[in-house]
């Protein structure tokens, strides 16, 4: 299955779970998008989200700049050093670096 299918799938198993009230700390933080409302963070062409379900923390990644990256992770205040799961070089890096 080509990867941003199979992202889309996965994403889409976790939006009932994202929706649920926040005491639980489950959710869904978009860190790097093309689109959206103007806000503190930069925008670019794809796509990264914290997926926080149950305890655990993935992070699914496709964008391709990693200033921008680190530029919206410093801008919602998030501590990415510990996940249960990543899908980028990009996103390892900059972890590793921070």
């Amino acid at each position: 299955m080509p990867k941003k299918a199979t992202l889309t799938a996965i994403l889409l198993l976790f939006l009932p779970v994202a929706s649920i009230a926040q005491p639980t700390g489950n959710g869904i933080t978009i860190l790097y998008d093309a689109f959206g409302k103007p806000s503190e963070l930069q925008r670019d062409w794809g796509f990264l989200a914290l997926v926080e379900v149950n305890g655990k923390r993935i992070l699914f990644d496709t964008g391709n700049n990693i200033e921008i990256f680190a530029h919206n992770v410093k801008a919602k205040g998030l501590d990415l050093t510990e996940l249960d799961f990543w899908s980028s070089p990009i996103a390892m890096a900059t972890i590793s670096v921070a």
